[in-house]
């Protein structure tokens, strides 16, 4: 016997089943919970509308000859309403709606009545290897390749996302730009495979010292981090940057620091793009005032009042030499 789908890498899907027949959308719905996915039924397009908006569905395979609502109709609304659903369209009369419209529709597949349980199943693994494969290309598309975070491209949109949100709710929202101090030394030093380690190294301290699905992590480019946090003040920013220096101290990869500049979005003008332009220019100029200005391994929290950089970043005794 086959291993059930959910064995083979690709996990459990929420399927909703579409027919006005009750014996055929049954008969369906047994053969998926056989291979192993959770499944919803629905009478026709409009039963499906409703159970659309109350939860969530991997995979919609719905029949196209309905009362109410058709299958076009259905199709059409999930591509416009739901992008992330994949359809799979059932039709008895396959004169009546030629494969091209219905993949034009927004479909992913059809097949046509009668047919066999085991073409069903085949089309479903072959829908869900090509999910599997689209998220992946996905996931290449904004992740760093060495490191795993996500990359320069991908904050752009993480950014407005977050403004957007800081805007709508009034909560405060910092992006922090880091750069390893030395790092080039410490290529020639070590070689160019320690310096790729040590890049690793930094992403996965990020990772640890950031709240999971909340807060960001992002190679920059070269040597250089950015992490967006939003929900935190200017003091708990603070305490997560040196969490960072503590963590990234403790590999004690000789000569190099973290120089680190933050700054808090400000609203500007009623212009989220300008606002965030903003916020990047004011981030990535701290962190160059704690490179260069004041000789590395520095955190430089500009942004978190309306005095000037100066001011912002005068030193403090704090052992990590972290200022403000």
């Amino acid at each position: 016997m086959r291993p059930p789908l959910q064995d083979q890498h690709f996990g459990l899907q929420r399927i909703l089943v579409v027919d006005d027949e009750h014996s055929v959308r049954e008969l369906v719905a047994e053969s998926l919970n056989y291979i192993g996915h959770q499944v919803n039924l629905a009478a026709d397009g409009v039963d499906a509308c409703e159970k659309l908006k109350n939860d969530t569905y991997d995979i919609v395979i719905t029949d196209m000859d309905m009362p109410r609502m058709d299958g076009m109709e259905l199709i059409k609304h999930i591509q416009q309403h739901y992008p992330n659903t994949d359809v799979i369209a059932i039709t008895g009369h396959a004169t009546k709606y030629k494969y091209v419209d219905v993949i034009r529709a927004g479909a992913a597949d059809f097949i046509t009545k009668p047919f066999g349980l085991d073409k069903l199943e085949a089309k479903i693994r072959r829908l869900l290897r090509e999910r599997f494969l689209r998220r992946e290309l996905e996931q290449l598309a904004i992740r760093d390749p060495l490191t795993g975070l996500f990359n320069r491209r991908h904050l752009r949109s993480v950014l407005l996302q977050e403004a957007v949100r800081s805007v709508r709710y009034g909560h405060p929202l910092f992006l922090v730009f880091i750069d390893i101090d030395f790092f080039k030394q410490y290529n020639d030093q070590e070689g160019h495979q320690a310096g790729d380690l040590l890049l690793v190294e930094l992403g996965t301290i990020l990772q640890q010292c950031i709240r999971e699905h909340v807060d960001s992590a992002f190679r920059y480019g070269g040597d250089e981090f950015t992490v967006v946090l939003p929900h935190l003040n200017a003091e708990q920013v603070r305490l997560v940057v040196e969490r960072i220096q503590r963590r990234y101290a403790a590999l004690d990869a000789t000569p190099t620091s973290l120089s680190i500049g933050a700054a808090q979005f400000r609203y500007l003008d009623g212009d989220v793009q300008k606002s965030i332009d903003d916020m990047i220019h004011r981030a990535d100029k701290a962190q160059y005032r704690a490179k260069k200005g004041l000789g590395g391994n520095r955190l430089c929290l500009n942004g978190d009042s309306d005095k000037p950089p100066d001011s912002a970043c005068a030193p403090t005794a704090k052992p990590l030499q972290s200022l403000r």
